[in-house]
């Protein structure tokens, strides 16, 4: 299969997952939100004919609704390390357009992921922007570790240096839409309904 998808998941734990948010909503509420979002991320990714790989931050959980993905576990020290490694692991199995998410866009849809592989066809990489000033999305063909290694994240540049290192590495990059992805309780909008 050359298209991959690769889920970066936390292992649900109260006081682990979601813990900005927890701040002011709880650890349980938190915690509720979380699965929601775990849950609305896997049925997008069931919608593709591709082949899933699910990295879990600490263990694999070998829970029986996960099985349409393949289990592993993220290395590296931080987010931009484990999402270089992954990349690479999958690249070395026969990937040629990888896709890499998260668990925490609720505005995400099975069609701007189906659209994210259609764009690796034609550039190097493709990324969809948060409203934060992250993304949500990252996919490519042939990482590099300007683009992933030695990176401040959890900011408001995450995007734009992520535009600057691609550029600099003479890579073609397409921009997928911008989307909100739900850190704080302002940006729980349909999902207070969960609480």
């Amino acid at each position: 299969m050359k298209d991959a998808l690769i889920i970066f998941q936390k292992n649900p734990q109260p006081g682990k997952v979601k813990t900005r948010l927890a701040a002011t909503i709880g650890n349980e509420n938190a915690l509720k939100i979380y699965e929601v979002l775990v849950n609305h991320t896997h049925d997008l990714a069931k919608q593709l004919d591709v082949k899933r790989y699910l990295y879990f931050a600490m263990h694999i959980d070998d829970d029986a609704q996960w099985n349409h993905c393949e289990g592993r576990v993220q290395s590296g020290d931080d987010l931009g390390e484990k999402m270089y490694r992954a990349i690479e692991e999958v690249r070395a199995e026969g990937a040629e357009r990888i896709v890499v998410i998260g668990t925490d866009c609720f505005e995400l849809t099975a069609d701007i992921l189906k659209q994210a592989f259609q764009e690796l066809k034609t550039s190097d990489y493709c990324i969809g922007p948060a409203e934060d000033g992250g993304y949500y999305l990252i996919g490519t063909t042939l990482p590099d570790k300007e683009v992933f290694i030695g990176k401040e994240w959890s900011t408001e540049t995450v995007f734009e240096e992520a535009q600057t290192n691609i550029a600099a590495c003479n890579k073609k990059l397409a921009i997928l839409p911008t989307l909100s992805d739900v850190d704080y309780e302002e940006d729980l909008k349909d999902l207070k309904a969960y609480i």
